[in-house]
């Protein structure tokens, strides 16, 4: 038979293609997959996985042919094929049981090196520290070496050593001096017969010529006599000699170019070395400690007896530093290389902005105005704002006597104008009526008494979380508007687009009259030049807690365009900025403005070159979500009635499109008063009100007596008046009795009532009688049963090797809810043929298919009556007593869950054992204990691990405690602040995505009316926020592009100077530029494959060996791109 050769694969781009081969007939019944094994107990298999599938968002082609892989199946599970599998295999054949993967065992010296130290090495180490305090490896040596070396007579006397230089050895006075004249700040030591004294190098004669590479001036000049340098290794009296020859210059320039930076110009004093600015500079924005603490280290450092400590050069050390990061500032905005100079700086130009916000002309589109209307949010800025009263400023120096260096050039907004609009509104009268947030709380306080600045507010991406330009200010009493209005106008300033949402905790009054504000209030400077659309949102974590009534408004779950963002940035923010408070509080006012604009320019470069991983793993994530919340929202949708789905779906639809504010559509997120319920009283519901009657269960039995019937009319034999449906129907009662009896059982305690205990035994009496009856059934349905009972007994009593890990069986009780209820599903497979009479496997399978129906049912309208009630216990009862009484019913209606979920698992363990794995397990799936919750609840939070490495050696670590699936809890978890609400990720359980028996109520059911349009706006948001980090992605590496082209086009932009000065120049810029198209490069790298696993850094780089020293060392700040 011939065969036709189908055409070759295309081949995509950066992906491979497969040759097509001869293909047969039956060719769609191949399915070429790769796999990958799994474990499931102590069982191994394959299973596949699907296929990366390339997506392609037509909203990317208008920037790029580039797109990162996208896969709609990406973590979910995989498909079915090895159910088939294992289906069509042999029966005999088992799948091999799989090893357990065995841990390394690590060594002492891996898992405990401090033991290992302490035990072995700690005396050697502290022999070796102590060797270093004489003369070491140097010990026979009497001439100096260098002298030796040189062949010089006469040899001076081995007795200096430096302790900075790497080879110990002693020299001469002369010899090292001149080993010194390029490390003139290292520490020398003189040994004196018994033990080293340390002297300085001017001491012995070192001098330091400036302005000559050759360290020679024809005509050189001293400095200051009490001339001190700073440098990382402590303060040093140094000899410096400025020239003074034909070729001399001020004596600042020539310190500057030693990379020695000098305290005062005219007659300096006091000079710090670059690099220790450079060093503290970099650890300042580490730790956030101040400048006087690092002067005080280097104190000790020089000399920590207290013993002739040289003069204090605080004041130095703080001016030079502050210089130092205003030049950073200036040079790394790039005012070195502009024509215009420092001088022509403007307002916010120094600020590093965020690449991934929309900025026209620069990262978008030339079309970008012209999108759909369901694309617009791709092109919106969100601007998160908050304040902080912990950065704030006493009463100390003024304006006068510090300006500051650069106020209103990067992140402060420009002091004058801010107070003045401030001042004016000084009488607003603030106070939120929403809600008590210490914020607003604080505006008429004594927090205020002896402050100049009660704090600071800002303005933050909410997608980045970097600082916007001229988006903080300072706070002169508490949190008002007009404090917040200001530095939101002046980031408005800066926003060429159309859409901009806000977010602010106070959002839902601080929006209401914010256009009116605008319009008669706002000055000139900051008003909106443009039409703007202003969308107003409540930060998540803060939306709680807020009063509940019309706030879905500002909810960002339920916000067209707002992605998976939670916009509590400033928080994040704030957090590593607190201990700033330490040093600024105290600072001068400009001091304090150029040390928090530089503290922010650097949290801004750590969220800059961090963007690559984050976007990253934000992609990964939202994938993720955006499968599982559009598989969710699928399976419920499907088991809606359509029409009432079409009827929500076009409420949810113009809730959206509304963009007035307030809205004027119905809300599809609010839930109508429970007037109806007024009438609703906890002592008038009884127990039977909580569950539906047993249709379906009802309805097998129907059929089976009618089949009885036809089968007797038709000639049949009636073995027994009760017929094997009623027999196997009675087995199902009694085992429901029996649960019923065991939960009564475990509340009966000792100090009950005696009529309690008594009303138990009555009912096992009337159980056991029961059983007896049923028993007289048993040899006339299941005649085999004595006699397979009999061999198990035989079986379970012939000795055999335990696991020490297998449970012993539990302790049989004399009360009859614990005896052995044997029906066709107890007995094995392959006996049932010799147990069971014909038919009766078939109708235990028949009425357990009805028992798992009736069950999940029951279980669903058991959710629903308790979301019910608690709805209306919280709006209409108060008190203790009917607040008691209410909880009491709700306790009931969970004892009333918890015996439909024992059901529904018994029912189906014993369908298992029937009908053995199949597709019927995806209509009954196993129940959790985390699945039984109504489709409003958050998912179950998940287990926390106790904290590792807190136990000792000899304790054993106890394990999860397990809990008994009868104690199944209905109250929503405690959840901390730390664990959120679980809105945004939450999903529905399948309990409700199952066929159901009845659709009619759901038109009527505003619960479920709400939670569809929440499962329909957390797919939708999951959705965006994968279109969003697309566009991000695409629009950093835009901005990286044009960044590099812009320090390229500033190279060669100064003229009228020294070649000298415009190589520096050109070097710089080009540097710049080569680093951003390198951090293009990698951030493209590792966007071309998002979904493949991403390895985290837990290495960290020390030998072999954990580090269990009971903390971790602090990593060393990534720095700036160019120094």
């Amino acid at each position: 038979m011939s065969n036709t050769r189908a055409k070759k694969r295309p081949r995509l781009q950066n992906t491979s293609y497969h040759d097509s081969v001869p293909l047969d007939d039956d060719f769609d019944e191949i399915h070429a997959r790769e796999g990958r094994l799994i474990r499931i107990g102590d069982l191994v298999r394959t299973a596949p996985l699907p296929r990366t599938s390339l997506v392609t968002d037509s909203t990317w082609n208008a920037l790029s042919s580039w797109t990162p892989p996208d896969d709609s199946n990406y973590a979910l599970d995989s498909n079915e094929s090895s159910y088939n599998e294992q289906l069509e295999a042999d029966v005999m054949d088992e799948p091999m049981p799989a090893e357990k993967p065995t841990k390394k065992k690590r060594s002492k010296v891996s898992k405990r090196p401090h033991i290992v130290w302490m035990e072995v090495h700690r005396q050697t180490y502290l022999d070796e520290t102590l060797r270093w305090e004489g003369r070491a490896d140097a010990f026979v040596q009497d001439e100096c070496s260098d002298c030796v070396a040189r062949s010089t007579t006469p040899r001076g006397r081995a007795e200096y050593r430096c302790s900075d230089c790497f080879i110990p050895d002693l020299t001469c006075a002369s010899c090292c001096v001149r080993r010194h004249r390029m490390n003139p700040f290292h520490r020398i030591e003189r040994w004196s017969n018994s033990r080293f004294v340390g002297v300085s190098l001017k001491s012995i004669g070192l001098k330091i010529q400036l302005n000559h590479l050759s360290m020679f001036c024809t005509n050189p000049i001293p400095c200051h006599t009490g001339m001190l340098v700073l440098h990382t290794n402590g303060i040093h009296e140094v000899d410096i000699q400025y020239c003074g020859c034909s070729r001399a210059i001020a004596p600042h320039l020539q310190l500057l170019r030693r990379r020695l930076y000098p305290s005062s110009q005219l007659n300096p004093r006091n000079c710090t070395t670059f690099e220790l600015l450079r060093l503290l500079h970099h650890l300042s924005l580490a730790t956030k400690a101040s400048t006087y603490d690092f002067y005080r280290g280097l104190e000790t450092a020089t000399n920590n007896t207290g013993v002739n400590v040289p003069k204090s050069r605080y004041r130095a050390l703080f001016r030079s530093v502050l210089q130092w990061r205003h030049l950073k500032l200036l040079k790394r905005g790039g005012r070195g290389n502009d024509p215009s100079g420092v001088s022509g700086t403007q307002d916010g130009e120094l600020a590093l902005r965020c690449p991934s916000c929309p900025w026209p002309g620069i990262n978008l589109p030339d079309d970008w105005q012209n999108a759909p209307e369901n694309m617009k949010f791709l092109y919106m800025v969100f601007i998160c704002m908050d304040a902080n009263f912990r950065l704030k400023n006493q009463l100390v120096s003024n304006y006068s006597q510090d300006p500051g260096l650069g106020i209103g050039w990067a992140y402060m907004v420009p002091r004058k104008p801010y107070e003045k609009y401030v001042l004016s509104k000084a009488s607003d009268d603030d106070i939120s009526t929403c809600v008590g947030f210490q914020a607003l709380a604080k505006a008429n306080s004594k927090y205020s008494v002896g402050l100049r600045y009660t704090g600071t507010n800002a303005t933050v991406c909410g997608r980045s979380e970097m600082i916007f330009p001229l988006g903080v200010g300072n706070l002169h009493k508490g949190e008002r508007y007009s404090n917040m209005d200001y530095i939101f106008g002046s980031v408005l300033q800066l926003i060429l687009v159309a859409m901009v949402l806000i977010s602010y905790d106070v959002a839902c009054q601080w929006f209401v009259n914010l256009f009116s504000r605008i319009k008669n209030d706002w000055p000139p400077e900051i008003k909106p030049s443009r039409p703007i659309q202003l969308i107003p949102a409540i930060p998540k974590l803060h939306y709680s807690m807020h009063e509940s009534a019309d706030h879905e408004v500002f909810s960002l779950n339920l916000i067209p365009g707002a992605g998976l963002s939670d916009c509590e940035c400033p928080e994040r923010v704030w957090a590593p900025h607190n201990p700033l408070g330490n040093s600024t509080k105290t600072q001068g006012p400009g001091s304090r403005h150029d040390v928090l604009d530089d503290h922010f320019g650097f949290w801004n470069w750590l969220k800059y070159v961090g963007m690559g991983v984050t976007l990253l793993r934000k992609y990964k994530a939202a994938v993720a979500e955006r499968n599982i919340q559009n598989e969710g929202h699928l399976g419920l949708t499907d088991v809606l009635d359509p029409q009432v789905v079409k009827t929500w779906e076009k409420l949810c639809e113009a809730w959206d499109s509304d963009r007035a504010f307030p809205k004027t559509h119905k809300n599809p997120y609010h839930i109508e008063d429970m007037r109806a319920c007024s009438n609703f009283h906890t002592h008038d519901i009884p127990l039977t009100s909580v569950s539906i009657a047993d249709i379906s269960e009802v309805r097998v039995r129907k059929e089976l007596a009618a089949e009885e019937e036809k089968r007797l009319k038709d000639g049949g034999i009636s073995l027994n008046s009760t017929s094997a449906a009623s027999f196997v129907g009675l087995g199902l009662e009694i085992e429901e009795s029996q649960r019923r009896l065991e939960r009564q059982a475990k509340d009966v305690t000792s100090h009950l009532a005696t009529s309690k205990e008594g009303n138990l035994t009555e009912q096992r009496n009337a159980l056991r009688t029961r059983i007896r009856v049923w028993e007289q059934l048993v040899p006339i349905y299941m005649p085999g049963l004595l006699q397979y009972v009999a061999d198990r007994s035989r079986a379970s009593q012939i000795p055999r090797e335990v696991d020490s890990n297998e449970k012993s069986p539990p302790v049989q009780s004399h009360h009859p809810e614990f005896i052995e209820i044997y029906l066709p599903s107890r007995v094995v497979a392959s006996d049932r043929a010799v147990v069971c009479r014909d038919g009766l496997v078939e109708i235990e399978e028949r009425l357990r298919v009805g028992q798992c129906h009736d069950s999940l049912e029951s279980l669903r309208q058991i959710l629903r009556l308790k979301a019910r009630m608690i709805q209306f216990k919280n709006k209409n009862i108060r008190g203790q007593r009917e607040g008691t009484r209410s909880r009491a019913v709700i306790d009931r209606v969970h004892d009333r869950a918890r015996a439909a979920a024992a059901k529904y698992r018994a029912a189906r363990e014993a369908l298992y054992c029937i009908r053995g794995p199949g597709l019927w397990e995806k209509t009954f799936r196993v129940l959790e204990d985390g699945d039984v919750r109504g489709y409003q609840d958050p998912d179950r939070l998940r287990p926390k691990h106790g904290r590792r490495g807190i136990w000792e050696d000899d304790q054993d670590q106890p394990g999860p405690e397990s809990i008994p699936s009868s104690e199944i809890s209905l109250f929503n978890e405690v959840r901390s602040r730390r664990d959120g609400t679980g809105e945004t990720r939450r999903t529905i359980s399948w309990i409700w995505m199952n066929e159901r028996s009845s659709q009619s109520e759901d038109k009527d059911d505003d619960i479920l009316r709400v939670e569809w349009a929440k499962s329909r706006a957390r797919s939708e948001r999951t959705r965006e926020e994968v279109m969003l980090l697309k566009e991000e992605m695409q629009r950093v590496l835009r901005f990286l592009g044009w960044k590099a082209d812009w320090w390229r086009q500033r190279a060669a932009l100064r003229t009228a100077i020294g070649p000298e000065l415009k190589e520096g120049i050109q070097a710089f810029a080009l540097t710049q530029a080569d680093v951003l198209e390198a951090m293009a490069s990698h951030f493209k790298r590792l966007w071309d494959a998002p979904l493949q696993a991403v390895d985290d850094e837990d290495t960290d780089g020390s030998d072999d060996e954990s580090s269990d020293a009971g903390g971790h060392d602090v990593g060393e700040a990534r720095d700036q791109a160019h120094d």
